[in-house]
């Protein structure tokens, strides 16, 4: 064998190492990634009812249609993560747990099955839906959190503005804003959803009672608008 061809096969030996080399390395850092995949556990996925609204027997069923529009919500709340607040200029979200859906549209399904099961309605339902309705609510979601500033245990804060739009004319017949706060029993995740549930039903509860109450004094006021 001339000089040469040593050169050239010791060259080949040399690509042929790095490129093993090369090749381990690639397989060793996709073994970790699935193995890094295999290891992560799947977040708790968290849901909340629809309250079941007493509207007493002072208001009867009406001929009203309304439709609950898509609720408005800041960044921090429009997704499925659980927010926690641990001061007012501070947001963080809990580890390892979520909501089933975004919170915007966890609260427009919630208020639409609260308000067509009461029964007080001849249609509830979402923009989406197409319904040809005399009246729309929109709702705007401003505080849907854990807050645990200077108190000992977590509070839950739910605070919904809400607004009722006649249809024909575009006219806003009331506004308002409603809020409940409740103390959560532990610091738990099971726990702090209790909470939450305890005050979006408050919150919906009181939205669909008042939705009720100002579209009845509106039809009075002026039935034929």
């Amino acid at each position: 064998m001339n000089r040469n061809q040593d050169d050239k096969m010791k060259k080949s030996q040399v690509r042929f190492t790095r490129f093993m080399g090369i090749a381990f390395v690639a397989v060793a850092l996709q073994a970790c990634a699935l193995a890094a995949v295999g290891t992560n556990e799947a977040p708790d996925i968290y849901v909340l009812t629809a309250p079941s609204i007493d509207f007493g027997q002072n208001r009867p069923q009406v001929s009203t249609q309304i439709v609950v529009d898509a609720p408005e919500a800041p960044a921090a709340l429009n997704s499925n993560r659980i927010v926690f607040q641990p001061s007012a200029n501070e947001i963080r979200y809990f580890s390892g747990a979520r909501w089933a859906d975004r919170v915007p549209d966890m609260v427009q399904v919630l208020l639409v099955d609260a308000m067509d099961q009461g029964g007080r309605f001849q249609a509830v339902g979402p923009r989406s839906a197409g319904i040809r309705s005399d009246y729309l609510l929109q709702v705007s979601i401003s505080r849907f959190g854990v807050e645990s500033e200077g108190a000992e245990m977590d509070d839950v804060r739910v605070q919904i503005n809400s607004k009722l739009v006649r249809r024909f004319s575009d006219t806003v017949i009331a506004s308002r804003r409603f809020e409940s706060v409740k103390e959560s029993e532990s610091s738990r995740t099971i726990d702090v959803v209790g909470a939450f549930d305890d005050a979006n039903s408050e919150v919906l509860s009181a939205i669909a009672l008042w939705a009720y109450d100002e579209i009845v004094s509106a039809e009075r006021v002026d039935p034929a608008s």
